[in-house]
């Protein structure tokens, strides 16, 4: 905010100025937080916007490899060491250190979760198929509105079939074991929310801005504390802000026609159970003091968190704070949720998972691990497949994601 208050004031701002501005934002606190190289990157990319390479640029989640972000920060140190008071030196800087902070983290979660799969211990949710009818406006609306990157695009059947995420949905890269969205061109899109079976998508953000998505097609119905929205094509989203998410996608809110049925056929897929969600309950502090205070006899609820449906069930594979699952809704007093099924011959919805569901009472557990390495080794051949059709249409191998060909599903 003093960034832009100072740009308004002055039509030419001097690299002391700039400095000015970003070490006392920078002496708030000895360790950089997300927001101070919001700042500081802002101020290098006003002034100049090709200044450094591409490879320290902001993404919403830090994305790249830690061999590659670490053999820059080596050339950024020896040039911020030369002239300490450069912003853009001092911005490149910090974007760095934090992203390989982040890649590194990233890191031990993608080799754990491939030795897991790869062992058949575990699966990996890994994409959600939705149809829309304007791709432009859709892609528009998560690469502008949200900051998503685009991982692939193919014709598939004579549709448009584009995949958007915050990362590689691959388990052999440092930002990768991401979950994305893949969507799929229709005439007809599914429809999703209501009295639907998909209800909305949740995600957990650093940064959402508001002006960015109405512009980018976003349709806002509410936005004190966390923002309920519709994303072009259909797909009722939930937005609120978290700087601790490892993948801004938290989960998949599905309505169910029977919750305890529908608990055993995911735990039965190897997804573990939380518990019900409760209630407010009522406040311990009844005195009239309290009372004036609050207008409600119920304990106070968080307002930047979208409260959960009382008696819906969060299933998943491996951590929620790491991992993106789904959130079972209870059904409805009197009302079965109808299926979100598009026209005759139109794509629907689908969940897509990698690795072998658990072993049967008819399949040892060894099967269920040749069957984890079978999806590893698959993906990895994908991969080189992947990079070598690009290679021979003349698209750069850079500019491929892993996530683009189709990988084992169960």
């Amino acid at each position: 905010r003093r960034a832009r208050q100072h740009r308004s004031q002055t039509a030419v701002a001097t690299p002391a100025h700039l400095s000015q501005l970003v070490m006392k934002s920078s002496l708030k606190s000895s360790l950089v937080s997300r927001s101070a190289l919001l700042r500081s990157l802002a101020l290098g990319t006003v002034f100049t916007a090709t200044r450094r390479p591409a490879i320290a640029a902001y993404t919403i989640v830090p994305t790249g490899s830690v061999r590659d972000k670490t053999a820059r920060l080596a050339e950024v140190e020896k040039l911020y060491a030369k002239t300490p008071d450069d912003p853009y030196a001092f911005g490149e800087k910090a974007q760095l250190e934090y992203d390989i902070r982040q890649l590194e983290q990233n890191t031990k979660f993608v080799a754990s979760t491939r030795e897991q799969v790869r062992a058949g211990s575990t699966r990996f949710l890994q994409r959600l198929r939705v149809p829309v009818d304007d791709m432009r406006e859709a892609v528009q609306f998560w690469r502008e509105g949200c900051g998503a990157l685009v991982l692939s695009t193919r014709i598939v059947d004579g549709a448009n079939v584009t995949v958007v995420g915050f990362g590689p949905e691959s388990l052999r890269r440092d930002d990768g074991a991401k979950f994305a969205l893949e969507l799929v061109e229709s005439s007809e899109p599914a429809p999703m929310g209501g009295d639907h079976a998909l209800q909305y998508v949740q995600l957990a953000m650093p940064v959402f801005r508001l002006s960015r998505v109405m512009a980018a097609g976003g349709k806002i119905e509410s936005a004190y504390g966390w923002t309920q929205l519709t994303a072009p094509g259909g797909l009722p989203l939930r937005v609120r802000i978290d700087e601790s998410r490892r993948d801004p996608f938290e989960f998949v809110a599905v309505r169910v026609s029977a919750m305890g049925a529908a608990v055993e056929h995911f735990t039965r897929l190897g997804m573990a159970a939380g518990k019900p969600q409760e209630g407010r309950r009522l406040r311990k502090n009844l005195g009239l003091d309290s009372l004036l205070s609050s207008n409600s006899l119920l304990e106070e609820g968080d307002a930047f968190e979208p409260e959960r449906e009382i008696g819906s069930v969060y299933v998943g594979y491996g951590d929620p704070q790491s991992n993106t699952g789904l959130l079972l809704l209870p059904p409805l007093p009197g009302k079965r949720p109808k299926p979100s099924l598009g026209a005759q011959g139109q794509p629907e919805p689908t969940l897509r998972a990698v690795g072998a569901p658990p072993a049967s009472a008819s399949a040892s557990s060894s099967s269920a691990a040749r069957e984890g390495r079978r999806a590893v080794l698959a993906e990895a051949e994908a991969d080189r497949a992947l990079v070598r059709a690009l290679r021979h249409r003349g698209t750069p191998a850079s500019a491929a994601s892993s996530s683009a060909a189709a990988r084992p599903t169960a």
